[in-house]
């Protein structure tokens, strides 16, 4: 979303909405306050070096109940005339790309552009990059994410480790290249293929 905001910034409106405490554990518990709620806004905004407003939904949730009600990590993307141009399901941000520039192009009005919405799970970057928002929580948060995610947990903070050599492929803006697709395809079956072998062997 950085790159994105670097890119588009002077033409696009940027925001960010905290809506509710994704991953709630014993270091930091479901809000009990709006104020609690815009300190963490804060310190989100400060920490993760955002570039652009950081606003607080109310808290009942109003924003998120409307737009958005089924998913925590969503992108919308809103034409010039205040109608949904895109729903981006899980925020992708080659995805989100794609659809930006399909708008801008169109002046900035004409809803729906990219089909309207991406339902797919963009679960990689997220695995490779959203450790921290679990880790807040505490351990309570870590292994209810392990349990409710099917180890997507341990799983992120595995593929976390390995972020330097990750990054490039996960946390890019642009779509990675046919050729590097079917690449990571064949290396993630080789993984899963070497796995099942080895299970068999034991």
């Amino acid at each position: 979303m950085k790159q994105l905001h670097e890119w588009y910034g002077d033409r696009v409106q940027f925001l960010d909405i905290l809506i509710r405490q994704a991953h709630p554990g014993e270091l930091r518990g479901p809000y009990r306050s709006y104020e609690e709620k815009m300190e963490e806004a804060r310190e989100y905004k400060r920490d993760e070096g955002i570039g652009w407003p950081v606003l607080v939904d109310d808290y009942a949730g109003t924003v998120h109940r409307t737009y958005s009600r089924e998913m925590a990590d969503p992108s919308l993307l809103i034409d010039s005339e205040g109608r949904v141009a895109f729903y981006n399901m899980w925020t992708h941000a080659p995805t989100l790309k794609g659809a930006i520039d399909e708008l801008l192009d169109r002046g900035g009005r004409g809803a729906p552009v990219a089909g309207g919405i991406d339902r797919v799970p963009h679960l990689f970057a997220s695995f490779v990059d959203g450790y921290r928002g679990p880790e807040r929580g505490g351990k309570r948060a870590l292994r209810e994410y392990d349990t409710g995610g099917f180890g997507a947990s341990t799983l992120s903070f595995t593929l976390n480790k390995a972020k330097p050599v990750l990054a490039p492929i996960a946390l890019r803006a642009t779509p990675l290249p046919v050729d590097g697709r079917l690449a990571l395809g064949g290396g993630f079956a080789a993984a899963a293929l070497g796995a099942w072998l080895l299970r068999r062997r034991n």
